[in-house]
Formats: C-alpha cells, sequence, structure tokens
C-alpha cells in the first residue's frame, strides 16, 4: 500500500470518526464528564497508588470505588448543604403574587413614564411600562407556561438520573482501567510518533487536572463570598444568589454579569415592600458593590492563579481565544475555550516547535 493510499485512508477515517460523535453525541457528552472527572481524580488516583495494605497495593476496583465515593461524598455534601435553603428560596419566590409586583412597581414605572414623555423617547404616545410589565408577568407564569415549565422538569428528572449513572458508569472504567484510552489511542499511533503522542498525554492529563480542580475551587469561593457579602448587608436568598453566581461564574466574562443580574432580580422580588423612592438605590448599590468585589477578585486572584497553573497563557491571549470561541460557539464556546487551548498549546509544543512563532507562543508550556 503507497504512502498516498494511507493518507487517503486515514483522512476518511478521521472524516467517519467526526460523522460518528454528530451522530453519537448524547453518548459522547457522557463520556466527555466522564473524562473530565476521570482527570479531576487522578491526582487522588496517584495518592492511592502509594498505599500499601499488608504490603500489598490497593486493587483497582477498590481503588476506582474510592474515587467514585469521593465523587458521591464532595457532590452529595455540597448538594446537602445549599439544596434545602436553596429550595426554600425558591418557594420563597413562587409565592410571590402578580398583584403585589405590580404593586411595588407602580411608582418606579410611572418614573419611568414620565422620562419617556418628557424627553420623547417613544414612538407610541400610548405606551405604558406598567401595562408592558404586567403582559410579561402574565406571559412568564401564565398557566401554559407552567405546565410545560412541570412536564419539562419531569422529563429532565428523568434524563438526569440517566445522565448520573451513564457517566458515574464509565468514570468507574475510566478510574480502573486508567491507559483504557491512552492504549487506544496509541494503538493507531505510528511508531516514530509514540514518544510525542505520550507526552501530549501525560502533559495534558496534568494540566487539565488543575485546571478543572482549579474550576471547582473558584466556583466555591465565589459562591461563599457572594453569599457571604449579601448576608452581612441583610439580602434575602443569599445562598441562592451565591450559589447560581458561582455556577454561572464558569462562564467566562458574562458569567459574573449574568449574576448579577440574577441576584438584582430576585433580591427586588423577594423585597417588594421596600420604598422605591429612597430605598432602591442604597439597596442596589449593596448588591452591585458585592458582585464588583467579587468581580475584582475573580478577575485578579482567582482566575490569574487558576490560568497560571494550568495555561501559562497571557491573560490577553485568554482573552482572544475566549472571544473567538464565543464568535464561533457562542457561551459553550467560551466554556471549553480554556482547556482546549491548553490542549492545542501542547500539541504544537511537541509536533512544530521548529517553528519559531510555534515556540513562543508555547515556551511557558510545561510538564
Amino acid at each position: 500500500m503507497s504512502q498516498r493510499t494511507k493518507t487517503i485512508l486515514g483522512w476518511i477515517g478521521v472524516v467517519l470518526l467526526i460523522v460518528l460523535i454528530y451522530l453519537a453525541w448524547s453518548i459522547v457528552k457522557y463520556i466527555l464528564f466522564a473524562v473530565v472527572f476521570s482527570i479531576i481524580l487522578n491526582p487522588l488516583m496517584r495518592l492511592l497508588d502509594k498505599f500499601r495494605i499488608f504490603k500489598k497495593p490497593i486493587h483497582k476496583n477498590i481503588k476506582a470505588l474510592i474515587g467514585i465515593l469521593t465523587l458521591f461524598i464532595v457532590f452529595g455534601g455540597i448538594i446537602s448543604i445549599f439544596l434545602p435553603k436553596v429550595l426554600s428560596d425558591f418557594k420563597n419566590i413562587s409565592n410571590i403574587k402578580l398583584e403585589e409586583v405590580n404593586d411595588a412597581l407602580e411608582y418606579p414605572l410611572e418614573q419611568i413614564d414620565l422620562f419617556v414623555e418628557r424627553y420623547n423617547l417613544s414612538t407610541d404616545p400610548d405606551f405604558k411600562s406598567k401595562e408592558y410589565v404586567e403582559k410579561e408577568l402574565i406571559d412568564l407564569v401564565g398557566a401554559g407556561r407552567v405546565t410545560r415549565v412541570f412536564t419539562n422538569l419531569a422529563e429532565g428528572i428523568g434524563n438526569v438520573f440517566i445522565a448520573i449513572f451513564s457517566v458515574i458508569f464509565i468514570t468507574f472504567f475510566f478510574l480502573r482501567e486508567r491507559d483504557l484510552a491512552s492504549d487506544a489511542i496509541i494503538s493507531l499511533t505510528p511508531d516514530r510518533l509514540i514518544p510525542q503522542v505520550e507526552n501530549v498525554m501525560r502533559k495534558t492529563r496534568n494540566s487539565l487536572s488543575r485546571y478543572f480542580i482549579g474550576i471547582l475551587i473558584q466556583i466555591t469561593l465565589v459562591a461563599t463570598v457572594v453569599s457571604t457579602g449579601l448576608m452581612l448587608f441583610g439580602i434575602e436568598n443569599a445562598l441562592l444568589i451565591g450559589v447560581f453566581a458561582g455556577i454561572i461564574n464558569i462562564i467566562p466574562y458574562l458569567g459574573p454579569t449574568l449574576g448579577a443580574i440574577f441576584g438584582l432580580f430576585v433580591a427586588l422580588t423577594t423585597n417588594l415592600d421596600i420604598d422605591y423612592s429612597t430605598q432602591l438605590v442604597p439597596f442596589i448599590f449593596k448588591i452591585v458593590s458585592v458582585f464588583a468585589l467579587v468581580q475584582m477578585m475573580d478577575n485578579f486572584i482567582f482566575q490569574p492563579f487558576i490560568f497560571s497553573n494550568s495555561v501559562n497563557a497571557h491573560p490577553l491571549e485568554i482573552f482572544l481565544v475566549i472571544m473567538t470561541a464565543a464568535s464561533i460557539a457562542g457561551i459553550t464556546g467560551m466554556i471549553v475555550a480554556v482547556p482546549t487551548y491548553a490542549f492545542l498549546r501542547i500539541v504544537l509544543r511537541e509536533f512544530f516547535s521548529e517553528f519559531k512563532a510555534i515556540r513562543e507562543i508555547t515556551k511557558k508550556v510545561g510538564d
């Protein structure tokens, strides 16, 4: 078989693999989650490798079970701490009546109408902001939409259980056979490239392990700081807002803004009795100041620590990568941009280091 034929067959194989991933994406995403969890648990697995029981290493099944149990303990602990309070906060929000919201917003909406009328900002002379808000609120919580929400929720719970079982099952075997994926990749790699591919896999595993652990720490810190700050200011539903802010913060740059908007919405809708003419501005200032402080801490402490220990890239470089990923794949692209870029830098360093530009871009890529 000629080299040209091998090349053609190789590209055909790549195209078929891409098509297969697209067709089986519902399964592939479970595998990707399992890969992430196995990477996060990799330091624990290496630690367990050093333990001996009666001078014998721990069996690989036991180590895998310990890893899975650790996942359950960590996530179960987080859920047991936050879920009761979060559900309570959601219950309080669900008990809010539309009439109360309308009455509470009557004064600020009247001020908005006066402002719009004074500066002629609306093309519709009969436009009333109160009528518009009432219509939107009715559409938001109308009976039909509520029914759809509960139907989707029931379907979603079933899908979540399937997803959890699938991810845990796959993660167990990835922990049990830690060389399973690497052996498959090596078996498809030409002999002359095996050392470089092994280096890529080793560096990628170490880099992503540090990155994902850092992300978990970042989520915890942001949720804790936001919740604590809002509690100190006496803001209701502080824990709910903090948990949401921590989770949504995984979206670079956009996440903190979404968290602040959600926080303002929840805080205002659960404090309808405040005096909008005298208390509204100080109330909003308290919430915004907490999120501004967290944003500065995240930008100057949390994120630099995570990126410097995983990607070792310049902040401007990271910004351009995230913005490019956002233009290609939206929010999903922003979330996966940094780990994907970390992997690509390692690949470029191993296979294209003869180019000066590549050496400069990847000079900080290490083990």
